[in-house]
């Protein structure tokens, strides 16, 4: 004898199904949004690391990358100057794009979160931000990246340190106006040629401030000596740390 279905087993195998999908669309749901953050994240890090550098890039002891405000001397002012070069930046210092290839085929991909809303990013805020598909109210939701702790840190730093003769003497006040000190470091979007004049009380002591993070070129001339000696040195300034506590030697020179 062939049994049929009931009206209420039909209903409550519909009640069943629609429970489970109901668990399936909202796990779905859960899975697409934690992606999302994750994305989101990452795009994040990728951007931070563009404006400041990557500190895990290191080669021969010293850190290599500094990122956009290593090479010219600023914070950006909009995140695109990440992938293309402004003109408030002069095209020798410029070394971009700073965000990865695969941003820089769609040179504006990275300007947007996951959820398809604009990053926000204000330089002196020192972070960039994605409200993660929420809104500018709902803070609970927000994503923020912090990419520094103080714009001093990237931008207001110190190089110092003493010159020697070949014996390690410092030169005598005699020797001061035979010598000259210059330093070239990016400088909001140009390159920056600072000198010195050595105080008497201190001879041969030097101090360049402020400096920003990332390679910079120190140029040593003595016009005492016949011919003249000359040192050229490129230095790593370090946040926060600078590069300090120098000893610039010349080799040929007796003060």
């Amino acid at each position: 004898m062939r049994r049929g279905v009931t009206l209420l087993e039909l209903l409550v195998v519909m009640v069943i199904i629609g429970i489970l999908a109901t668990a399936a669309v909202r796990t779905w749901d859960v899975t697409m949004e934690k992606g999302r953050y994750e994305e989101t994240f990452r795009e994040l890090e990728e951007i931070s690391r563009a404006i400041v550098g990557d500190e895990r890039i290191v080669v021969s002891g010293e850190r290599v990358d500094f990122g956009f405000v290593g090479d010219c001397g600023m914070l950006p002012r909009n995140l695109i100057d990440l992938a293309q070069r402004p003109d408030y930046v002069d095209s020798a210092l410029w070394r971009g794009p700073y965000v990865k290839p695969t941003f820089a085929e769609n040179p504006r991909s990275f300007l947007f979160d996951a959820w398809g809303d604009s990053y926000i990013y204000i330089p002196e805020s020192l972070f960039i931000r994605s409200f993660g598909g929420g809104s500018d109210i709902d803070y609970r939701r927000w994503i923020t990246k912090k990419f520094a702790t103080r714009i001093g840190d990237l931008l207001n730093n110190r190089v110092a340190g003493v010159i020697e003769d070949a014996f390690g003497n410092r030169p005598k006040n005699s020797d001061l106006t035979h010598l000259s000190l210059y330093l070239f470091y990016p400088w909001q979007g140009h390159t920056l040629v600072d000198s010195m004049e050595f105080d008497p009380l201190r001879p041969g002591e030097f101090s360049f401030e402020p400096v920003p993070q990332g390679k910079v070129r120190l140029v040593a001339v003595y016009r005492g000596s016949v011919p003249s000696d000359s040192i050229d040195r490129y230095l790593t300034v370090y946040p926060k740390i600078g590069k300090q506590d120098l000893i610039i030697r010349f080799g040929n020179v007796l003060f």
